[in-house]
């Protein structure tokens, strides 16, 4: 079992859907392969930072390109099993952030995204 699958089986989720999303997230597991690269076209993984200041009164985000739109830093897993690594290693590439504190280990939100390929 990865250590993602391990992770998301300790969530507590926040509503149904949540509860639901991971379930397929855990099935897709079991059923591909290669859901941490881009390799699967129909289901892979992602982890995203969620970044505010020490204030909680500021919340930084990034200006996306292909969608045009406002969002929070964040990227494809690329074989990485390690959703938090995965968001740590996002910040710093693209933010140059370097000297963070993480709050907390485990995710604040888990869902699945439809997301129009590009």
């Amino acid at each position: 079992m990865s250590n993602t699958i391990e992770m998301l089986k300790r969530y507590v989720p926040y509503n149904k859907q949540e509860e639901k999303d991971i379930l397929q997230i855990i099935k897709a597991e079991e059923i591909f392969e290669d859901i941490l690269t881009r390799d699967n076209e129909f289901f892979h993984l992602t982890s995203s930072a969620f970044i505010i200041n020490k204030n909680h009164t500021k919340v930084l985000c990034i200006y996306h390109n292909i969608y045009k739109s406002w969002t929070w830093v964040g990227g494809h897993a690329d074989g990485d099993d390690d959703m938090l690594y995965v968001a740590k290693k996002e910040t710093e590439e693209e933010t140059s952030l370097k000297n963070f504190k993480v709050i907390d280990e485990m995710p604040i939100s888990v869902e699945i995204l439809p997301v129009k390929s590009h």
